[in-house]
């Protein structure tokens, strides 16, 4: 049985994407010379668009 969404993968990612927030926090620390939180950042897109591939 093939399981389907019936929102498209853009809306899933959209909702599930970490807030402009967190990444504004990454972008002032990394400009401070700590990339940790950006790499966070990255991290969590990543973990959604594994969640919710693009079709095909």
């Amino acid at each position: 049985m093939k399981i389907s969404h019936t929102e498209d993968y853009e809306s899933l990612r959209r909702r599930d994407y970490p807030p402009l927030e967190v990444l504004a926090d990454a972008l002032y620390w990394q400009s401070q010379g700590d990339a940790g939180k950006m790499a966070s950042y990255f991290d969590a897109c990543d973990q959604v668009k594994k969640k919710y591939p693009k079709p095909g």
